[in-house]
């Protein structure tokens, strides 16, 4: 039976699906919102001082050009609203994301449409959610898929129309503005630049144009993140880094959308090396059998993300200086915000998808119901989060409302309304 299943009305069908079923991971979402971290200390802060403007401040050394302009949305609307709208909008642009995987022209990763729509159904239920849903800020690392399946878009399914070139573009730059750890790509996107043709090049360039406004907000603006520094060395710590990098792989990319992040944190907790262990060698085992029996093309892709997640997750831990949580096997890898874990979560589907591929499976919806079952107990696991604390924030409104209305006559009085998670606040002069 042919894996061909994709129609416009399925594709739209798919979006809501994956949107209510976000909502349902975490219906306070609706019913009691909260702003959360950046989106209300930052994003939303900037807006209310510097109006209008504060859509092209970088923050922490990177442009996220996509969180602010939600914010600027939101300026614009009651101040009672923003929470959930700042929720709905990253529900909706989530779902988004994974749905555009089940658009046709991914078929060279994933011909069979049944199993990329699976893809997207586990993406959205089995990746823990804790600091996830209904947060601005982990959309950069869905916006990242998108953008790498922009970039690899094979040139014979390239728009053929002037407003889908256009529209292609203009996401690109968006996704390049959004996404800084995009910068990883650099290499590639100048081979990409240089081979292809006609709007996938142009594509490529504008993404390259980009990375040099990423480059420069590295360079000249403040950042708030302390790297780590070397204690003995510098190959001491690139070797810290390394270790860091494989065992939180194995335990918030492998073991916790496997099994669930309870089972991660036991395996983390047990007094003997040996489970952890275990769980290193089988996926070193399944990775170096994949790398030996895949075509070359299946091969190349493989070697692609395995430097693509591992160099992005590295990074992470280096800059945010969190090598301390996974330098050993039984330590709190775990802790490791879920939110780095995307690209990583997706390397492992793909992983899967290549093993059920080998499998005796013609019907391709047979391969997409083998998916959600292997990854059965850590969407039963990790579906449903806990509530984040209620702040407040209707109370707090009238107090945003004075300040404001202070603010535009150039006499505002400091003000600072809590938000979740603590000690986070938004703080205005």
């Amino acid at each position: 039976m042919p894996g061909k299943f994709y129609t416009p009305s399925r594709f739209v069908l798919l979006f809501f699906l994956l949107a209510g079923i976000l909502l349902l991971r975490r219906p306070d979402m609706l019913t009691n919102p909260q702003l959360y971290a950046e989106d209300g200390s930052v994003f939303l802060r900037d807006q209310l001082v510097f109006p209008g403007t504060a859509v092209f401040f970088p923050y922490n050394g990177q442009f996220h050009l996509l969180p602010r302009i939600l914010a600027l949305f939101e300026s614009f609307c009651p101040l009672v609203a923003v929470p959930v709208l700042c929720s709905i909008a990253s529900v909706l642009i989530n779902s988004l994301c994974l749905t555009i995987f089940f658009l046709p022209w991914n078929r060279w990763l994933i011909e069979n449409d049944w199993l990329r729509a699976a893809v997207s159904l586990v993406l959205a239920t089995t990746l823990d959610g804790a600091e996830m849903l209904g947060f601005s800020g982990p959309l950069m690392w869905y916006l990242f898929l998108v953008g790498i399946l922009l970039l690899f878009r094979p040139e014979s399914s390239a728009p053929q129309t002037t407003r889908g070139r256009s529209a292609s573009v203009a996401a690109m730059a968006l996704i390049g503005m959004s996404v800084a750890p995009m910068v990883t790509l650099a290499p590639m996107v100048i081979w990409l630049a240089i081979k292809r043709r006609g709007i996938q090049r142009l594509i490529a360039v504008t993404l390259l144009a980009v990375f040099v406004a990423q480059f420069s907000a590295l360079a000249f603006a403040p950042r708030t993140d302390h790297p780590a520094q070397p204690l003995s060395g510098w190959p001491v710590l690139a070797a810290q880094v390394a270790t860091a990098t494989v065992v939180t792989w194995v335990y918030g990319g492998v073991l916790t959308p496997l099994m669930g992040k309870n089972f991660s944190f036991t395996v983390s907790r047990y007094a003997s090396i040996g489970p952890p262990l275990f769980a290193v060698i089988g996926l070193a085992i399944v990775v170096t059998w994949l790398l030996t029996v895949s075509s070359p093309r299946d091969r190349a892709r493989l070697v692609f993300g395995l430097y693509l997640c591992l160099a992005t997750l590295a990074s992470v831990l280096y800059t945010r200086n969190l090598i301390g949580l996974s330098l050993s096997l039984t330590g709190n890898a775990p802790f490791i915000p879920a939110r780095y874990m995307v690209l990583d979560g997706a390397l492992l589907l793909y992983m899967v998808c290549l093993l059920i591929q080998r499998l005796p499976l013609r019907d391709p919806r047979f391969q997409a119901a083998c998916l959600v079952l292997v990854f059965a107990l850590g969407i039963r696991s990790n579906f449903h989060q806990q509530p984040y604390p209620d702040f407040h924030w209707k109370a707090a409104v009238p107090q945003l409302v004075e300040w404001r209305a202070a603010h535009a006559q150039g006499k505002p009085d400091p003000l600072v309304i809590p938000i979740d998670p603590s000690p986070w606040a938004i703080s205005l002069p």
